[in-house]
């Protein structure tokens, strides 16, 4: 694969939904319905590079903010601009196009779609902006107060983590961006900025089966209940300490990217807030890649 990234590069195959060819088509009317959906569900290569987010970013990385929070009473402008003010910390995710293709300003349109955003924001060093104020009242609220006492504590450096992406981008695309997140991190502390954080909080996206009959209640004791939005963070949890979960149908709307129906009645979606420490970020990578492999 080409490397169009030449700060970080971060590349994966993809897959999503395709129509065929338009030599395809007479053989698909031919076919039946079976046949048609296995062509429909076929694979196709797609490359994708890590890059550092800039100002052109900012309604894509907010759109990505959005699928995550929601209706909460957030200011996503003031989070998306601190996300790109920092832009020597984390990655956006944009798809690789050939520059000598023919098809112009298509192409350029797609190489500039943010498919994803891997970022930390420290909530302790950026207390008094506003943005941060509302994010840490809606962390003290969706878990009970939990963490009242880990943010009045002077001495913790608390550090948002931000894993947000397409849903139809495979999981395996999250190695690499959290590997250049953990390298950055380290670069930026050692060169004496304010990212010698202590823990980090997670908020993860799921769903759950609503499902009362005897064979759910199997799967529910098992924990195999639960569908994750971004595979890679189940291990995040186990290795984590759980601090909250809370539906968030009510606020489900058509904004969600992906192709995931959050209004599907057999799931509720939810969210799962996650803290780690710093020390456990090294096992967190380790368990990711095992995961994923």
């Amino acid at each position: 694969m080409a490397n169009l990234n030449q700060k970080r590069p971060i590349e994966e195959d993809s897959s999503s939904d395709s129509s065929g060819e338009e030599e395809d088509d007479s053989q698909d009317e031919e076919m039946g319905e079976e046949e048609q959906l296995g062509e429909n569900d076929r694979e196709i290569q797609v490359e994708f590079a890590g890059q550092s987010p800039i100002v052109e970013d900012f309604h894509g990385i907010k759109s990505l903010l959005h699928q995550l929070f929601l209706k909460a009473h957030i200011n996503l402008s003031g989070l998306t601009e601190l996300i790109i003010q920092q832009n020597y910390i984390g990655s956006i995710l944009q798809q690789c196009v050939d520059s000598d293709d023919s098809d112009g300003e298509e192409d350029g349109n797609a190489e500039d779609e943010v498919f994803g955003v891997t970022s930390v924001i420290n909530l302790s060093h950026h207390k008094d902006v506003e943005c941060v104020k509302e994010v840490k009242q809606y962390l003290l609220e969706k878990t009970q107060k939990k963490l009242v006492e880990l943010f009045k504590n002077p001495s913790n450096q608390i550090g948002l983590l931000f894993n947000e992406r397409f849903i139809n981008i495979p999981p395996q695309v999250s190695v690499p961006l959290l590997e250049n997140l953990c390298k950055e991190i380290l670069e930026a502390k050692e060169a004496g900025k304010p990212f010698d954080f202590t823990h980090f909080i997670l908020i993860s996206k799921l769903h759950e089966s609503t499902r009362k009959d005897p064979e759910s209640k199997k799967k529910k004791a098992k924990g195999s209940d639960i569908l994750w939005v971004n595979a890679e963070e189940e291990p995040i949890s186990e290795i984590g300490e759980v601090l909250g979960e809370y539906s968030v149908r009510n606020e489900s709307d058509s904004a969600v990217s992906g192709t995931w129906d959050e209004d599907d009645e057999q799931f509720d979606p939810k969210r799962r807030i996650v803290l780690i420490t710093a020390a456990q970020l090294p096992d967190m990578l380790t368990k990711v890649k095992e995961f994923l492999q």
